[in-house]
């Protein structure tokens, strides 16, 4: 791998994607917002499956990827819902695998209203190819990268949500273990350095052919900092999306949605950083496909909510 795109990945990404499994960043929460909130389980009143990959900064040489796959579906006892999640992500020469169940128990309230609460726990996997590393100085040994490291962390996270036919509201800390490569790789039980995850959303009619949807992810962690994302997402005839958001890392975010039947929906979006990284990249692009068996046409709003 090229030594300054190493040293460039490394800084940027390894310190802030080390520390966090599980944290994956998609601009498309909206579409399966039990991504982030394991809470949100069997929102979709069926057994519903969701893939996405996603590849940032596209044109620059081992630059991060990521690729995920959610199932969640709630139970005959429909106060409960489990779901399951796999994910893989790559930055530089570090690659991180993980997975993990959710168990989340739902009460009924009124106007079709929901209040849920998740648990979920799981394990990550991480793998950093030191060796593949080449330094500045190619003709002395560094002991720091002679070696390849793989090591194991639990993911134990938490959620809660309370949705209806036309709003979403929840907050969630998809894992509440901190793992540090720059500790060698300990892992600890910290809730007061995590990443703590609170999204919300409405569902306006505007006619009978037009909707808009704005939603916001606030990402923040008590020692570090908050990152938000804001959306705006116009729905033609309950088929079409064509949304906007704005990322408070400098990022500007365009997606496209088709509704192909009431189970089927395929989404698309196109991530633009406005800070310097900009000029050696071609943005980052994200595909999602989502499946819903059994669909349930009593469901409030099934296609949104």
């Amino acid at each position: 791998m090229n030594k300054f795109v190493s040293i460039v990945l490394f800084v940027l990404v390894g310190g802030v994607s080390a520390v966090a499994q599980k944290d994956l960043v998609m601009s498309q929460y909206m579409h399966n917002r039990y991504s982030v909130n394991s809470a949100f389980a069997g929102n979709r009143e069926a057994l519903s499956l969701n893939g996405t990959f996603r590849k940032k900064w596209m044109g620059i040489n081992g630059s991060p990827s990521a690729q995920y796959f959610s199932v969640h579906s709630p139970l005959r006892n429909e106060k409960i819902a489990l779901g399951l999640d796999v994910y893989n992500q790559q930055y530089g020469v570090t690659r991180q695998t993980g997975f993990s169940l959710s168990y989340t128990y739902r009460l009924k309230l009124d106007n079709d209203q929901i209040l849920s609460f998740g648990l979920s726990g799981g394990m990550s996997f991480n793998a950093s190819n030191w060796t593949d590393i080449t330094t500045l100085d190619e003709f002395v040994e560094d002991p720091e990268f002679q070696n390849n490291e793989n090591v194991s962390s639990p993911l134990v996270g938490f959620g809660a949500a309370w949705y209806g036919k036309n709003f979403f509201a929840g907050v969630s800390a998809p894992n509440l273990f901190k793992y540090d490569i720059s500790e060698g790789g300990s892992s600890e039980f910290a809730p007061g350095d995590v990443n703590y995850i609170v999204t919300g959303g409405y569902l306006f009619e505007l006619s009978k052919q037009f909707d808009l949807q704005p939603t916001v992810l606030t990402r923040f962690n008590p020692a570090e900092t908050t990152h938000v994302d804001l959306n705006a997402t116009l729905i033609y005839s309950e088929m079409i999306w064509l949304g906007v958001s704005y990322r408070t890392t400098s990022d500007v975010v365009a997606l496209l949605g088709y509704q192909v039947t009431p189970q089927l929906r395929f989404s698309y979006s196109f991530d633009y950083s406005l800070g310097e990284i900009s000029a050696y990249n071609n943005g980052t692009h994200e595909i999602g496909i989502q499946f819903d068996f059994g669909y349930k046409i009593k469901t409030p709003n099934p296609k949104f909510f």
